[in-house]
């Protein structure tokens, strides 16, 4: 079994809601949710006119492919309404494999490690949440985020949505 590194977004709906039916879909397929990081509210990446997202990172183990993984990710996401109109565009759900240890894909299918998570906050704050230690091309996450002044767009959301006090 591999274990990956996994980010979720929505910007569409109840996307609150839409997250957490999400994890509970993924444990419905075996994906096995070794950690999970809290939600946050964050600016939109790439194509900025466009609602706040709602994103976490999780920590996942999964008995098959990389690539059945995220063929997995792709029919959850079409569940869950997710329409690919608009490139970086608004969406109901987004499940994405950014890393992993083990596995390294460079196919028109899959890319592994993800190309942009190192270039992207809302991936790299609950990332840390989750794996404070972790290391990319030899350069700590924290110092990452703080490299990117990451944290001034994201705020912690409780579970119910609510804005936690800093």
């Amino acid at each position: 079994m591999n274990t990956y590194i996994m980010a979720l977004g929505s910007n569409m709906g109840d996307s609150l809601g839409i997250l957490q039916s999400a994890f509970k879909r993924l444990g419905e397929e075996n994906v096995y949710i070794l950690k999970a990081s809290s939600f946050y509210r964050t600016k939109p990446w790439g194509k900025t006119d466009q609602p706040d997202f709602i994103n976490a990172a999780a920590l996942v183990a999964w008995e098959g492919t990389a690539e059945e993984l995220m063929t997995l990710f792709l029919k959850i996401e079409k569940e869950f309404g997710r329409k690919r109109d608009i490139h970086w565009g608004p969406r109901s759900l987004d499940l994405d494999l950014i890393y992993s240890d083990c596995v390294r894909s460079e196919t028109d299918f899959l890319r592994l490690p993800h190309p942009y998570f190192w270039e992207r906050p809302f991936v790299l704050v609950p990332l840390e949440e989750i794996l404070p230690d972790f290391v990319y091309d030899h350069e700590t996450i924290h110092h990452r985020i703080e490299s990117l002044d990451g944290y001034k767009d994201l705020v912690k959301l409780d579970k119910e949505g609510k804005e936690m006090s800093k």
